[in-house]
């Protein structure tokens, strides 16, 4: 494997052809995994990795792919410049890739502070990423995944954790009671970075002028891109999910803390399954002592899955915003419509209800008096009797005369036979 400045310099001129070396470096690989050395060439600095492992070549691989896809135009809508590749070649078994080298400091999650400048350019970052159009994702072969495929990964990390026999049972119930809640995994995929970390980030002057590792980046989950901030403290991360909250159409934020969370306390479970699959019994012990530390917190920590409550003034005045406004009338084509409507209601007489030609007013000879005694079968007749009868029924000689005071014989009168009408009218 190439180790030295000058053999990684003759792999990097074999890379990129023309290209002029003038002076060279070792450059420190913070992750252990790549021989790298600082280059300058053509007035340029470059900088020249090799794989030490093959985990580390599989990732090497999927960067490239990612570097690919972000083409000129998705880099210029980036408030941060990204790694450009400039050339590879062969290096024994594995192979030496020259990208550009970007300027800017690193920094320690720890070191953050809830008013640091730099929070707002995180917050910038992170929203930037995930504005980016999924079709660039995809069209560069690169993973996209859904939330039924990003809940289903989970759960089998989960099963996987809970088959070696040493995941604690009260965080075995934990993870379970988030992966069984549906709301919680209702939310919209977008291009994530996938490995957003302090270590991936270059700063200069409070902004983030660089960001690195682009191995993990695919369509996904973008509350996977803020969980390292809660390395940071809560007031770090709930500081930066609100810059982030007011730049993107994230939802419920709510939803995107708990699953923050939740990837969180789920990097041990990738833990203990790294040292399971490596056979290395110190990164095991190093795991189950991380969960048994989180079996004594359980009772401070917060449910996996948010209580919904009542809209705040915040969110309330947010939704407002985002509903779109109605029109204030209707078009002309509409209205015209509306009106031959209108029209067509009045002039059709089956909703007109036709009116009483002799109404009968309180007081008259058909109304008995106060305190005189009806017979109750009387009145069941009457009610018997078929509204369309009476209509036509001749009014009794009673009527005719005007007179005021109740017929004796009123009772034989209403029960008088109405003769059916005939073809010609009747005489009077």
């Amino acid at each position: 494997m190439a180790s030295s400045p000058f053999t990684l310099a003759a792999l990097a001129t074999s890379a990129v052809p023309g290209l002029t070396v003038s002076a060279l470096d070792l450059n420190e690989d913070r992750s252990g995994e790549f021989v790298s050395a600082r280059i300058v060439g053509d007035g340029r600095d470059l900088l020249v990795r090799v794989p030490r492992t093959p985990a580390a070549e599989v990732a090497q691989s999927a960067e490239l792919l990612s570097l690919a896809a972000l083409a000129e135009g998705a880099r210029a809508a980036l408030p941060f410049a990204v790694p450009e590749t400039l050339g590879l070649t062969r290096a024994g078994d594995s192979r030496a890739v020259v990208t550009t080298l970007l300027d800017g400091a690193r920094i320690e999650v720890e070191d953050l502070d809830s008013d640091a400048l730099l929070l707002q350019s995180i917050a910038e970052t992170i929203a930037a990423i995930h504005a980016l159009p999924t079709a660039l994702v995809q069209q560069g072969g690169l993973p996209v995944r859904d939330a039924v495929e990003v809940r289903a990964q989970v759960a089998r990390l989960v099963d996987r954790a809970q088959r070696t026999r040493l995941l604690p049972e009260t965080v075995h119930h934990r993870w379970m009671e988030a992966l069984e809640s549906t709301a919680l995994w209702d939310f919209a995929p977008a291009p994530v970075h996938g490995a957003f970390t302090a270590e991936a980030i270059l700063v200069a002057d409070d902004r983030i002028t660089g960001v690195l590792d682009w191995s993990e980046f695919a369509v996904g989950d973008p509350a996977a891109d803020l969980a390292w901030l809660l390395a940071a403290g809560d007031d770090v991360f709930e500081s930066v999910l609100a810059r982030y909250a007011a730049i993107s159409d994230t939802g419920h934020v709510g939803w995107i803390r708990a699953r923050a969370k939740l990837y969180r306390e789920l990097e041990v479970a990738e833990w203990l399954m790294h040292g399971v699959e490596a056979h290395d019994q110190e990164i095991v012990s190093d795991a189950v002592a991380m969960l048994d530390r989180m079996v004594d917190r359980l009772t401070r920590l917060t449910s996996p899955v948010p209580i919904r409550t009542g809209l705040g003034t915040a969110e309330v005045a947010q939704l407002l915003e985002e509903t779109p406004e109605a029109p204030d009338g209707l078009s002309e084509t509409a209205a015209f419509e509306a009106l031959d409507e209108d029209r067509m209601f009045h002039a059709d007489t089956d909703f007109i209800e036709p009116l009483d030609e002799h109404p009968t007013e309180p007081g008259t000879e058909n109304d008995p008096e106060p305190g005189t005694p009806v017979d109750p079968t009387e009145e069941s007749r009457a009610d018997a009797q078929d509204p369309s009868e009476r209509d036509h029924a001749e009014p009794s000689e009673g009527a005719d005369r005007g007179s005021a005071a109740p017929d004796e014989n009123a009772s034989e009168q209403v029960t008088d036979v109405i003769e059916p009408l005939g073809d010609e009218p009747r005489k009077r």
